[in-house]
């Protein structure tokens, strides 16, 4: 079993898994599938309750859904993430609900946590979307309210976990990790779950439009970068900003390529925008 370590054996532990999180700290990213409900619906109501006949939200209701991670069930890295080892007091301070951990600039703000706890053995938020003011965030509300989207990003520093094996059934079980980051993931950069989005009325296109010209105001304003010597590819033409095909790591050097991530994104949204609206 192990406790906070040194960054050097942090290293041989994790590897290339590191990454830099919200604060600068060192930690880890991964994935949780969540269950969706809305505010109305789940209260009172226990965790795995069928809420099949939850009523829809009415306008005089903030847009807020409760994501409430499925299980402690093994990840894709053969982990498991142990719900009551959830440290949750510097999230608290700023619960912002980010998309794809994209810190650069307040558009990727889509929301904020109205409340985070372990509750029932598992991680329970309720997240406010920023839909007045943010049409990504009216984008991401739409998409995940339909359940075209099921799952979150968390950002944490592991604490103390143990190592497992074939005979334990997992690789690693965390059994104390602080929370620093809450990301949705795949919005808008999933093109499946905005087409299908579109198609089931749970995403307006007046949305998509509204989204677009916001991203290319800011793109405007943004100086034209000329592409690494060498560069063969289409679009390596002057001044192209090359696609950042991991949104989720655009705080690191994963998406620099030559330029900032932050300016990589905002193309890349704005032609999976174009193209959703060409459908």
């Amino acid at each position: 079993m192990n406790t906070s370590i040194p960054a050097q054996l942090q290293l041989a532990e994790f590897g290339d898994r590191l990454v830099s999180l919200c604060d600068g700290r060192t930690g880890l990213r991964g994935g949780l599938h969540v269950d969706i409900r809305e505010p109305a619906a789940a209260a009172g109501a226990s965790i795995g309750e069928n809420q099949s006949d939850r009523p829809a939200i009415t306008a005089h209701q903030s847009p807020a859904l409760d994501f409430i991670a499925s299980s402690e069930c093994l990840d894709r890295y053969d982990e498991i993430v142990v719900a009551s080892g959830w440290a949750l007091e510097n999230y608290r301070r700023n619960p912002v609900f980010q998309n794809a951990h994209q810190y650069g600039d307040i558009i990727f703000t889509l929301g904020k946590a109205l409340l985070t706890e372990v509750r029932g053995g598992c991680l329970y938020q309720r997240v406010e979307f920023a839909t007045e003011v943010n049409p990504m965030a009216k984008i991401a509300y739409g998409l995940y309210r339909g359940q075209f989207l099921n799952a979150v990003s968390v950002g944490f520093i592991p604490l103390r976990w143990e190592t497992g094996g074939e005979e334990c059934g997992f690789r690693r079980r965390y059994l104390e990790q602080e929370l620093l980051e809450v990301s949705a993931v795949g919005i808008p950069a999933n093109p499946e779950a905005l087409q299908l989005g579109l198609k089931a009325g749970a995403v307006d296109r007046s949305d998509l439009k509204d989204l677009l010209a916001l991203i290319e105001t800011l793109a405007r304003a943004l100086p034209s970068i000329e592409p690494a010597a060498g560069a063969r590819s289409a679009t390596d033409a002057p001044g192209a900003i090359p696609f950042c095909t991991n949104p989720a790591a655009s705080n690191t050097h994963a998406c620099a390529s030559g330029v900032r991530g932050y300016e990589a994104q905002l193309l890349q949204l704005a032609r999976l925008l174009r193209s959703a609206l060409k459908r």
